[in-house]
């Protein structure tokens, strides 16, 4: 190479540094632009390394195209400002609010950036205000029965750019006691109530008052034990709780445990020696377990609490005749009758007191003796109603309560009792029109329009039991016997789609009895929907098999080819009247349909061992055997039908066609 040449060379590498150098300077400025315009956002609080790596991400997101990198969030949480990045774990009560007011990532513009938060509405949930309660009432409904947590650890915050995510923060959402107390009160279901007090006991054991709360809500649905349970543990921590004790008394009562009554009285007594109830208690189990002296003496000890306690003075009497005291007892009874105005209020305590204490020959005779003073005395009349209602006698209860009624034809009670003893003899159009007179003179007695719904579907007054139940929706929405009975009247008016809908309103409100969901399946077969149908059907055989059910289920698989279908009922059939014979013959028929033709002779021959003279099922083994080119059995099975029904013009038919067929095949292998 000559001189000119290595000049060349060397000029051209001399000009390709000088191009590197200006690009490095470039990329310099640039790089220190881009420093003073992070600085004052994101770069004042960092270190040197970590601006230089953060300059480089920078760098390569904006001129060479790569991913933005995340660093983390500014997130506003109560009023206080929180720095979270993807190594964090960002937690979430009830009582939190909280807004993303910042995300920190390559993107300098914040452009194409968004932020969605797991459990909150939108899909983009940046700078908008969240709240706590909100994200803990959405995960505990979304656990969807499950139970659920107190911590939550399995939501999280996305952070994307242009809808690619670059970073996920874990959150953990905090179950409070609070919480489930919110729960307990805004549920509508006893059992939903009971589930969300337990979980608020379970994270604050000392709470009384969520006991108390729960306790008597377990007297509310008769689970006395539990409330005892409660009571018992409240009693633990603050023995002389009076309320508390109370209501521990009158568990016990409710539950006959008279043992329970006197020991938790005597601890009230002892906590408030004035309350004249405790010792009342007390003395009525005394008196139930047969210990009449220390049932007289808490009995004295109530009266010299309160001395006007009629009730109390008629007990401590009937407690002087339990011990043969019967100078004592008059005394009581003298008293009785010389407290009270003249001496027909002394027969209104004693009458009541043998009514109240079932004791209803005795309040026969005491109200009959107030009538004898009184005769214009409609109470007198409607108590005597009662007092024969309970001895069963009904007759003379209706007629009790017609005499009161001709006294005073506006009380609405009387009204009701009379139409209840008409629905006892099933006198139900009377007992119609006695709770129609109710509801004239008490447009808001739920209980009479309850009963003259219920009447009027028995009566058959289908049309009438509509409105009615009707007017009971409007009160309870969510009772579910309601719409199973609206179900059934829209139903027997041949209205088979409002029925389906109010059946499967019912089931919706928990009503799973099987009737039920056999009158949901009945209404859409009726209405030709078998594909609705058929699902409650299924669902009802796997819970409550009938006959009648496998039966609807068999004829449907058939029409529909479900062969395998239909074999698993038949089964099931088989199992539940195991000699019925056409049970097995229809189990062989499907086999034919499926071309199993070894199971279909099978289950015809069972048939016949349990109806030897069947000449159909005769007729069905001869076809099964001739499909199985078994033509001298096939004979025999068609000899058979012919000879059961000798109108049976196939089984005639075939006899002598398959001799022939016999006698060809014969004549072919020799």
């Amino acid at each position: 190479m000559d001189d000119r040449g290595k000049n060349r060379k060397k000029k051209s590498c001399q000009g390709l540094s000088f191009a590197r150098k200006s690009r490095l300077i470039l990329a310099g400025v640039l790089l220190i632009g881009m420093a003073f315009a992070l600085y004052p956002v994101v770069l004042k609080d960092t270190g040197i390394s970590q601006i230089m790596t953060r300059l480089k991400n920078v760098f390569a997101f904006t001129f060479l195209g790569a991913p933005p990198q995340f660093y983390y969030l500014d997130i506003e949480k109560n009023g206080e400002d929180l720095k979270i990045t993807n190594e964090d774990t960002f937690e979430v009560t009830y009582r939190d609010e909280f807004v993303v007011k910042r995300v920190v990532t390559d993107v300098l513009s914040g452009r194409s950036i968004s932020v969605n938060i797991q459990g909150v509405e939108g899909e983009n949930n940046f700078r908008s205000l969240i709240k706590g309660i909100d994200m803990v009432d959405r995960a505990i409904a979304s656990s969807r029965g499950r139970v659920v947590r107190n911590e939550i650890d399995d939501y999280t915050i996305s952070v994307s750019y242009r809808n690619q995510i670059i970073a996920v923060i874990p959150m953990k959402i905090s179950i409070t006691a609070q919480d489930w107390l919110r729960y307990a009160r805004a549920a509508d279901k006893r059992h939903l109530r009971i589930q969300y007090l337990k979980r608020a006991i379970s994270m604050n054991p000392e709470d009384t008052n969520v006991r108390k709360t729960l306790a008597a809500i377990y007297v509310n649905a008769g689970m006395i034990d539990k409330a005892v349970y409660h009571y018992r543990k409240i009693l633990s921590r603050t023995p002389d709780d009076l309320t508390s004790l109370e209501a521990l008394v009158k568990c016990y009562m409710s539950k006959k445990n008279y043992d329970g009554v006197v020991a938790t009285g005597l601890k009230l007594i002892k906590a408030n020696p004035k309350d004249y109830a405790a010792h009342a208690n007390v003395a009525f189990a005394y008196a139930q377990s047969g210990r009449w002296d220390q049932a007289i003496n808490h009995y004295q000890q109530a009266l010299k609490i309160d001395p006007d306690n009629t009730a109390v003075r008629l007990k401590l009497a009937e407690a002087y005749e339990k011990t043969k005291k019967s100078d004592a007892a008059f005394d009581q009874y003298q008293r009785i009758i010389k407290d009270t105005p003249q001496d027909v209020n002394a027969l209104v305590y004693l009458a009541d007191a043998s009514l109240k204490n079932e004791k209803y020959d005795e309040a026969i005779r005491w109200y009959r003796e107030m009538i004898k003073k009184q005769p214009q005395n409609a109470s007198a009349y409607a108590n005597l109603g009662v007092a024969y209602g309970k001895k069963g006698s009904v007759k003379e209860e209706i007629e009790s309560y017609r005499k009161s009624i001709n006294l005073n034809a506006k009380d609405p009670v009387v009204h009701y009792n009379l139409a209840v003893a008409y629905e006892k003899l099933k006198r139900r159009k009377e007992a119609i029109g006695e709770y129609q007179e109710v509801l004239k003179l008490k447009p808001s007695d739920i209980d009479a329009l309850e009963r003259i719904a219920d009447v009027s579907l028995q009566a058959k007054q289908y049309s009438q039991a509509v409105e009615y139940y009707k007017k009971l929706l409007k009160h309870f929405p969510k009772k579910a016997v309601i719409y199973a009975n609206l179900g059934f009247a829209y139903a027997e008016l041949k209205k088979y789609w409002p029925a389906a809908d109010n059946y499967q309103t019912a089931i919706q409100y928990g009503l799973n009895e099987p009737e039920v969901y056999y009158n949901l399946a009945d209404s859409y077969r009726k209405l030709g929907r078998m594909d609705k149908a058929l699902p409650v059907y299924e669902k009802l055989a796997a819970s409550k098999p009938t006959m009648d059910v496998y039966n609807i289920l068999v004829e449907n698989y058939l029409k529909m080819k479900k062969y395998d279908a239909a074999v698993g009922v038949y089964q099931k059939m088989i199992k539940m009247q195991p000699q019925q014979a056409s049970l097995y013959s229809g189990l062989a028929y499907v086999y034919d349909l499926e071309g199993k033709m070894d199971k279909a002779i099978e289950y015809y021959k069972k048939s016949l061992y349990y109806d030897a003279d069947d000449y159909m099922v005769y007729l069905n083994l001869g076809e099964a055997y001739e499909k199985k080119g078994m033509l001298e059995k096939a004979i025999t099975a068609y000899t058979r039908a012919y000879e059961l029904n000798p109108d049976a013009d196939k089984a005639a038919r075939k006899i002598p066609q398959l001799k022939i067929k016999m006698l060809q095949q014969k004549h072919q292998t020799s």
